[in-house]
């Protein structure tokens, strides 16, 4: 019985020696249905846009190491494409800004949410456009 116990605290100390970005990796790999459950703030099990911007602030100050006010295409990789960048980069410094970073997860939200109702549901985030979100979304 005590051994269980050891390899309880043991297996509990390695998942909490995650790395943030093994735990984001995890995240974006989530179901929808566990995405809502770990970042829905209302409660009503499903991302609406305000939640989704919010998210989308949070994860450009978690994903921008130097903490200027721009994020650069080594920080954005494997989240932005290069249409995306270029479509919103109006004034081309190789930078995306907050606002540039925010459009792209608003074309996003309006992609995923399938039945045009302003909320994301589980199916709508396990669809090729809802992880599109997620990965704006999560660190």
């Amino acid at each position: 019985m005590q051994t269980g116990k050891v390899a309880a605290a043991l297996v509990a100390s390695a998942l909490l020696a995650l790395t943030p970005a093994l735990a984001a990796e995890t995240m974006t790999k989530a179901s929808g249905a566990d995405i809502l459950k770990k970042l829905n703030t209302d409660g009503d099990d499903t991302l609406e846009m305000t939640e989704v911007i919010a998210l989308a602030q949070k994860t450009f100050g978690a994903i921008n190491p130097d903490g200027d006010s721009t994020l650069e295409p080594d920080e954005v990789k494997g989240r932005v494409t290069e249409e995306e960048w270029k479509s919103v980069n109006k004034d081309g410094d190789e930078t995306l800004e907050m606002d540039e970073w925010l459009t792209i997860a608003r074309a996003r939200f309006a992609q995923a949410d399938a039945n045009k109702d302003g909320k994301l549901t589980a199916a709508e985030l396990d669809s090729k456009a809802g992880r599109g979100v997620v990965v704006m979304i999560v660190k």
